[in-house]
């Protein structure tokens, strides 16, 4: 009996060690593969977003094989003119930032000399250390700022984007060309009973995923719109890059639309000096946030992902670790696609309990 309870403990033991380095093979693998892998997952992200749009195509009686074209045309246009924009911006930038660090070192300049006012009255100085506030050269700070090299580092060479492009067309095109044959494919590769459950799972994963990234995608858009006219009110410099970075950014859920909001606003405190003009352009970008965030996605999106904000948390940072922006935009459609394929397979049901929010 003794003997038997001990090969159990070393068989649960061998299981729970085996468990450990798969994840760990698996995580590795999605690290250095990423240069193939996140292509693929933006293309899988892309065919869910346009695949209505080729379904509209073949229901006014144009061929696939045509309808597709046209859809991968249309993409990759739109795709070519965004980066073009986009890359344009961040040279602009690069090349008037000499401009801007000399207002940043006139700003801090004007503050140190308030501060170092401030700091001179007897009553502050049992709270505030004068000698080590003078002991940091704010000003050789600005001034050793290497932005150009950080941002074409980070952004690349436009041929490098696009033929990444090209690599995310060439999967798209495949993704949309054979997700019409996918539903034969998995009846003649399984038996019936099998077949139509993984069918069934695969509609539901499309269905829910697809109805996600599209309303996504409108509040985002909206969002990005909206934000360039407020910009462009305000006079704010490359008001379309900072509309198309919020668009970006607001496909990453609860933090993403707050960072993109805040980097233009202390963009428009270097541009203008004006901490009123700022406080005013946060203002309007939170009050269209609100809006979009509290009546007009719940409005399009209703409750087609019922995922636990925990969840969500924890995606974000591990996909963001691992691949970085692009991660924490596929973080939730990649949550939202595990918690339905776990709900729909009897023995992994119970870890889509905890993926969800709040029970129904």
């Amino acid at each position: 009996m003794r003997d038997q309870k001990e090969i159990d403990f070393s068989a649960k033991f061998i299981n729970i060690a085996l468990s450990l380095i798969v994840v760990f093979l698996v995580v590795w693998v999605l690290y250095i593969g990423r240069s193939i892998i996140l292509p693929f997952l933006i293309a899988l992200f892309l065919g869910f977003i346009l695949d209505p749009i080729v379904q509209f195509f073949t229901r006014h009686k144009i061929p696939l094989f045509l309808a597709v074209l046209i859809t991968l045309i249309l993409s990759f246009v739109i795709l070519y003119l965004l980066g073009l924009l986009v890359y344009a911006n961040v040279q602009m930038f690069v090349d008037q930032f000499p401009r801007y660090q000399e207002r940043m070192i006139q700003s801090i300049d004007n503050f140190l000399m308030n501060f170092n006012q401030l700091l001179s009255q007897s009553k502050y100085q049992v709270y505030l250390d004068r000698s080590t506030w003078k002991q940091i050269d704010w000003i050789s700070a600005i001034k050793n700022l290497n932005i150009t090299e950080g941002v074409l580092n980070s952004v690349g060479t436009f041929l490098t984007f696009l033929f990444k492009t090209v690599i995310v067309i060439i999967f798209l095109a495949y993704f949309l060309m054979g997700k019409r044959n996918i539903d034969v494919k998995i009846r003649l590769a399984f038996d019936h009973t099998q077949a139509e459950r993984i069918i069934s799972i695969l509609n539901s994963v499309t269905t829910q995923v697809q109805r996600y990234l599209g309303a996504k995608t409108v509040v985002s858009f909206l969002t990005g719109g909206i934000s360039i006219l407020i910009f462009l009110a305000f006079g704010l410099d490359f008001a379309i890059f900072w509309g198309f970075l919020i668009f970006l950014f607001n496909y990453i859920p609860n933090i993403g639309s707050i960072i993109a909001s805040l980097l233009p606003v202390i963009f428009s405190l270097v541009q203008f000096g004006s901490f009123s003009k700022a406080f005013w352009m946060l203002l309007a970008l939170a009050v269209l946030q609100t809006t979009m965030g509290n009546l007009v996605e719940p409005r399009l999106m209703g409750r087609t992902l019922n995922l636990s904000p925990l969840m969500v948390i924890i995606s974000l940072i591990f996909w963001g670790y691992l691949w970085g922006v692009a991660g924490m935009i596929l973080a939730v459609p990649i949550l939202a696609t595990l918690t339905i394929i776990f709900e729909n397979v009897p023995e992994l049901r119970f870890l889509s309990v905890f993926l969800r929010g709040k029970p129904k």
